[in-house]
């Protein structure tokens, strides 16, 4: 398991936006995150592209998630 931190995607509202899993509520409520977990990216300018990040990825268009 590896720390996930603000502006990281595990913690970005866009990070598997369109998966429901209690899996992404678990990483958001501990901030831990198997580094090699890999979900689509629903931010509107990455989704067309059918991005896969990690956790631990980032980038310029992260929004905390509620």
């Amino acid at each position: 398991m590896s720390t996930v931190t603000e502006g990281q995607c595990g913690l970005c509202k866009h990070f598997g936006e369109n998966d429901s899993s209690p899996k992404l509520v678990q990483i958001r409520t501990t901030h831990e995150a198997p580094a090699d977990l890999t979900v689509s990216c629903g931010h509107p300018q990455n989704e067309p592209l059918n991005l896969k990040v990690t956790p631990l990825s980032g980038c310029g268009g992260y929004e905390a998630a509620a």
